[in-house]
């Protein structure tokens, strides 16, 4: 299963579902948690298998490929909250390149399980913000972190995700990835075409667009500067691509950004 790189809408989203849910393999810049109030979620986290239970929970870290799965259709209660680290600043130290080295938390004290609770269903975006603080401070105490553990990646397609999620601010293109893995342009058009079921260049211009997004939101640098750091070489490429995704220009984006913390 080639896993695809999900494009988050906002640095903080919280999901309540009913339900065991199933999603295909991907990976984010985001930490994902999931909580089991009642019932059970199997997910399968840097190709290890897990059931979180009702009062456990699940950390993922930044770039690990997970996925949810279930093997039969049943009623469940849980929460996923996905944040990027960025929201906290430096309170939290740098997970970058870390892994936990047990992604699954078994006991939830009364605390943690009230603020799950609290941010299952509220509607304000600060408020979400100060429940997933006290989350996400509760849960890093009960893991032990590993640095620089990362599994090696084996399937070409999985190396070449890796490598545009570190190079993508670059000058990269089909030529770059047939130099760095020693293929023809044409076999990995075929891989992202037949494989990832996205084209290399849309490939590109999400991760892009997104860590744009994420400048535009947490600076107050030129829209002209966050189109050349993003790696874009236009802003007409730069405007397309933005407005495809968000559905708003850049500038649009920047001058009514309160409106997309408002869900």
């Amino acid at each position: 299963m080639v896993p695809f790189y999900e494009i988050q809408p906002s640095d903080l989203n919280v999901i309540h579902n009913y339900r065991e849910i199933r999603f295909h393999a991907h990976l984010h810049k985001h930490i994902e948690i999931v909580y089991v109030f009642e019932g059970g979620q199997h997910v399968n986290i840097d190709g290890k298998k897990y059931e979180v239970k009702a009062g456990q929970a699940a950390i993922i870290f930044p770039d690990i490929v997970h996925h949810y799965y279930r093997d039969n259709v049943r009623p469940a209660d849980g929460v996923l909250v996905i944040c990027h680290p960025r929201i906290f600043g430096s309170i939290f130290p740098d997970i970058s390149n870390s892994r936990p080295e047990s992604p699954l938390i078994t006991e939830v004290d009364k605390e943690t399980a009230c603020a799950f609770t609290g941010i299952a269903d509220c509607t304000s975006f600060s408020e979400k913000l100060g429940w997933s603080l006290v989350i996400i401070s509760k849960l890093l105490k009960k893991i032990k972190i590993n640095k620089d553990k990362h599994i090696p990646i084996e399937s070409l397609a999985e190396k070449m995700i890796e490598y545009i999620s570190l190079n993508f601010k670059q000058d990269i293109s089909l030529d770059t990835l047939a130099e760095e893995f020693s293929v023809s342009k044409y076999y990995i058009s075929h891989i992202f075409s037949n494989r990832i079921r996205i084209n290399f260049r849309s490939y590109l211009a999400l991760l892009r667009t997104e860590y744009a997004a994420g400048l535009i939101r947490s600076t107050n640098d030129s829209i002209t500067n966050i189109c050349l750091n993003a790696g874009f070489s236009s802003q007409r490429t730069f405007n397309r691509a933005f407005k495809q995704i968000y559905g708003v220009t850049p500038r649009e984006y920047k001058n009514n950004i309160s409106e997309f913390y408002k869900n």
